[in-house]
């Protein structure tokens, strides 16, 4: 005697249980507050002219974000930020920077990495370059790197 091969049926609750546990993992997502955001990788230099940290925060499909912070010392002005993204290979990767706090002696840049196909194992190295430029006219260039993955 052959097994009865009947389909099983599916109680039709079963599509409001799926969407009442979708709207309940929605629900405990966060309340979309970034002011906590703790960096899941962070690299600083001190120099002579001041302070260069870099924090990389999330990585969100398709790019790769995060906040450069530059602070003078006295004696020494910001002229400018420049933040890339570069692989293995040396192929440069879209970044897109965003000043949020321009001062003469203190910056902070949002940036955001595109992120497009990393093989396994392999890592782009973000950097940020920053320009000083002293009361006397003189410039100079320091950079703070990180490779991501960490």
């Amino acid at each position: 005697m052959l097994p009865n091969l009947e389909p099983m049926r599916i109680p039709h609750c079963t599509g409001w249980l799926a969407a009442f546990l979708a709207l309940l993992l929605a629900a405990c997502g966060g309340d979309g507050d970034d002011s906590s955001v703790e960096p899941t990788s962070q690299r600083e230099g001190t120099f002579d002219e001041g302070t260069v940290r870099m924090e990389i925060e999330t990585l969100d499909t398709g790019l790769l974000k995060g906040h450069s912070y530059v602070d003078s010392v006295e004696g020494w002005t910001i002229a400018g930020i420049d933040v890339t993204a570069v692989d293995q290979r040396g192929v440069e990767w879209p970044v897109i920077e965003i000043p949020e706090e321009e001062g003469e002696r203190s910056a902070t840049e949002f940036f955001e990495v595109t992120i497009q196909e990393l093989a396994r194992g392999e890592q782009i190295t973000v950097k940020t370059k920053v320009f000083f430029g002293s009361d006397s006219g003189f410039r100079i260039e320091r950079t703070v790197e990180e490779s991501w993955p960490p």
